[in-house]
């Protein structure tokens, strides 16, 4: 597998990625935040070997931040690692829309496991590849946001570019 770093509009991001798609997506902070976001992403992977090579994850950054390159014909191709009801949550993630967000009720309701919102909670938060896996997308029952892996300033943050995107 490789990694590297990559800009993106909510700071330095982290990806993983096999020959056959993205396998992770973390955000870096401070001064050791991209080992501490790489570590984190090889962590779901404990039996692969990493090779440190940026300059093919940049194309790879670029089509998952870059609006001009988001294309329905040409979906960014994504490898998932979890749980068969992790993976569940994970695709029902998938269809929520750009610039909409839903809550872990309704991701429970959808998936037929209505009294699972915290299981759903736990699995929106293990999710390995941010952003384009939306699990941003995801707030309380009340519209609060709640938490997120790499902070909520940063979802908050993803929140407003993608209406702002929507609304463009």
């Amino acid at each position: 597998m490789i990694w590297g770093a990559a800009p993106s509009p909510f700071g330095l991001a982290v990806v993983t990625a096999t020959a056959y798609g993205i396998s992770g997506i973390g955000f870096a902070d401070g001064a050791d935040g991209v080992q501490a976001a790489f570590e984190d992403l090889a962590g779901r992977w404990p039996r692969a070997r990493f090779t440190r090579d940026d300059a093919r994850i940049a194309p790879l950054a670029a089509r998952v931040f870059d609006p001009r390159q988001w294309d329905p014909d040409r979906p960014v191709r994504v490898v998932l690692i979890g749980t068969d009801f992790e993976v569940k949550v994970w695709e029902t993630l998938l269809r929520i829309p750009c610039g909409k967000a839903t809550t872990y009720q309704s991701v429970a309701n959808h998936i037929g496991r209505p009294a699972a919102a915290r299981a759903v909670g736990a699995a929106v938060g293990k999710n390995p590849i941010s952003f384009v896996v939306p699990c941003h997308r995801v707030v309380g029952s009340t519209g609060a946001l709640t938490g997120y892996h790499w902070g909520l300033p940063r979802k908050r943050a993803i929140l407003g570019w993608e209406a702002g995107v929507t609304a463009a």
